[in-house]
């Protein structure tokens, strides 16, 4: 029994520490060669390196192409007409034009005389003659007679520059046998002169006249002439409006009012 008793305490001893670690086996004997199943396939191995050139010389480079151009294309057919475009902003505004010419139906209204003395000691009671023109352009003043006549309604201005030589001068600027101005010089040698605005009607008429054989010193010397002038100021208003509205009815009626 105490033999018993001893092993069975030996039997509740504590675990004791592990054993070194032994050496490795030697290697197994080689296995069978394996089979490959009917369903085995191969797989499609990795992309290997890029390898080094050959040894074959590079070729010589080939011909230039040909330089002669191509024949043109026929015109395509025209395309169609695009959408209008928006209306662009006001330009800003142009310098003045030069004045035009007047119209066919408002012609530039114009009268103007000069005219000289040709022979001296005018007869009286009659219009004095002067045949000498310096300027006449619309006929207005008549050489043979001695008279001015007005064409049209409207202001006129007259002058008159007279030279006087051994005679005593009176003369008088007439309208429609009315003396309107007189003059007189009692001088022998000198001159004389006047002017004046008058407002005429269409045909009124004007010239100037001496009083009598005793005072008609009008002299034409080489050395000093004597003349008489006038022209149209401007035409009465009324006659200007008529105009601008003839004007005005032939540009919207072309066809029916004739200039």
């Amino acid at each position: 029994d105490f033999g018993r008793q001893n092993l069975f305490f030996v039997a509740k001893c504590d675990k004791g520490e592990p054993g070194l670690e032994g050496r490795p086996g030697d290697p197994g004997m080689k296995g069978d060669e394996g089979m490959c199943p009917d369903t085995c396939e191969s797989s499609k191995g990795e992309k290997g390196q890029t390898g080094l050139p050959g040894p074959g010389d590079t070729g010589d480079a080939g011909a230039p192409g040909t330089p002669d151009k191509g024949d043109q294309g026929d015109q395509g057919d025209q395309g169609s007409v695009g959408d209008k475009g928006s209306q662009g902003e006001k330009g800003d505004m142009g310098l003045m034009g030069q004045r035009g010419l007047p119209g066919p139906c408002m012609p530039a209204i114009q009268s103007s005389f000069s005219v000289g003395l040709t022979e001296n000691f005018p007869p009286p009671n009659t219009p004095v003659i002067f045949s000498r023109v310096f300027n006449n352009v619309q006929g207005h003043f008549n050489t043979s007679s001695g008279l001015y006549t007005a064409p049209i309604n409207g202001t006129y201005v007259f002058s008159y520059h007279l030279s006087v030589y051994r005679r005593i001068l009176k003369v008088g600027l007439f309208h429609n046998f009315f003396p309107v101005v007189r003059t007189t010089n009692i001088q022998e040698l000198g001159t004389t002169s006047h002017q004046l605005v008058l407002h005429l009607a269409r045909g009124d008429r004007v010239w100037l006249q001496v009083k009598d054989e005793t005072t008609n010193g009008m002299s034409a010397l080489s050395e000093s002439s004597s003349t008489f002038s006038g022209f149209l100021l401007h035409p009465d208003r009324f006659i200007i409006g008529l105009q601008q509205m003839l004007s005005l009815m032939n540009k919207s009626h072309p066809a029916t009012i004739r200039c």
